[in-house]
């Protein structure tokens, strides 16, 4: 019998880190966070800020004043993903504080090294006082495939009315494209994953399920199906494949983090975002994402008037002993005359 692969993609897309459906989604703290939401993301930009906050400008976990830990927050604590898991020309990273020369030099920087500009920046506040901090990442990938897929018909998706555009392979196609994918395994009509290779070496698993599990969660099962998997991993010629166009364009603030004193400290987070841009169509895909992590100081410090203290007019002096109330000694100074010589 033909296999026919991904039919209904409710499954996980897992280029750098992300997963979508359409832009009505729900971004996640993390790739372990639990959602009820038909569609959702995790990609590990925030993670980076929040890292960066941690080590270089709080210095210790971060916790707030009078409240226990959020299970979230422990595991942002714990790194669950770090600069390590990303070639380094996949992301920019920069931290400090905050000043309108600071922004100028984000720009520059991710002019450099990607040709790109933020989306976020503009909207953060970059005065430069005290207690004001920021830790800011860009992550940016793009990638072809080695033959571009078949654009297939319109079609609907999870059995809806609406018609999408699909991308592919038909019994008509190239055999080409069938060197595009590698099969991971194929359980059944409604179980199974293949991976699309692409010209950059960066790996897009697609994995179909409908299974309500965390993101975490069905990646590690689908690994662990792979591994079992014993029909080998050669896409056939009476295979097919067929996956829908994406392209989301969201942002997620992080309220829960915000406006709260950080324990420790004097500081509280004023802003806490991410952004994500995800393209997927039959020559491949592109990846953009922002995240930016802003403090602002609980009061600031009062200015007063500069104090001195100049003891050069009459003045008292007392010596008292440790410990004890009264002073054993009493001075008033009023002439210095014949006193120091």
């Amino acid at each position: 019998m033909k296999k026919i692969l991904l039919t209904a993609l409710s499954a996980v897309l897992l280029s750098a880190g992300g997963f979508c459906a359409n832009s009505n989604i729900d971004i996640l703290t993390l790739f372990s966070s639990n959602s009820k939401a038909p569609n959702q993301a995790w990609i590990g930009t925030f993670q980076l800020v929040f890292n960066d906050m941690k080590n270089n400008i709080i210095k210790r976990d971060i916790e707030f004043v009078k409240e226990r830990p959020t299970k979230e927050l422990k595991a942002l604590n714990d790194e669950e993903f770090t600069k390590e898991m990303l070639n380094e020309s996949s992301y920019y990273t920069s931290y400090g504080e905050t000043s309108p020369e600071a922004k100028k030099q984000i720009e520059k920087d991710i002019k450099e090294k990607f040709n790109e500009k933020s989306d976020i920046l503009d909207s953060l506040d970059w005065t430069k006082r005290y207690g004001s901090y920021y830790a800011y990442a860009m992550l940016k990938k793009e990638f072809e495939f080695f033959n571009e897929f078949d654009i297939l018909e319109k079609s609907s998706f999870n059995n809806s009315k609406e018609q999408f555009d699909f991308f592919g392979i038909t019994n008509k196609s190239n055999e080409i494209l069938d060197k595009n994918i590698r099969v991971l395994f194929y359980n059944n009509e409604n179980d199974y994953a293949v991976q699309l290779l692409t010209k950059t070496n960066d790996i897009v698993y697609l994995y179909r399920t409908d299974e309500n599990k965390n993101l975490k969660t069905l990646y590690s099962k689908m690994l662990k199906k792979q591994k079992e998997y014993r029909e080998g991993e050669v896409f056939n010629p009476n295979d097919t494949l067929k996956v829908p166009n994406i392209k989301i364009n969201s942002q997620r603030k992080y309220p829960e983090l915000c406006n709260k004193q950080i324990k420790g400290t004097d500081l509280y987070f004023s802003e806490a975002i991410e952004t994500i841009q995800l393209e997927l169509n039959n020559k491949g895909g592109k990846v953009k994402s922002e995240a930016a992590l802003m403090t602002k100081c609980m009061a600031m410090p009062i200015q007063t008037t500069p104090r001195h203290f100049n003891f050069d007019k009459t003045f008292a002096m007392f010596l008292i002993d440790a410990d004890k109330n009264d002073p054993y000694l009493a001075l008033k100074i009023k002439d210095l005359k014949d006193l120091n010589n």
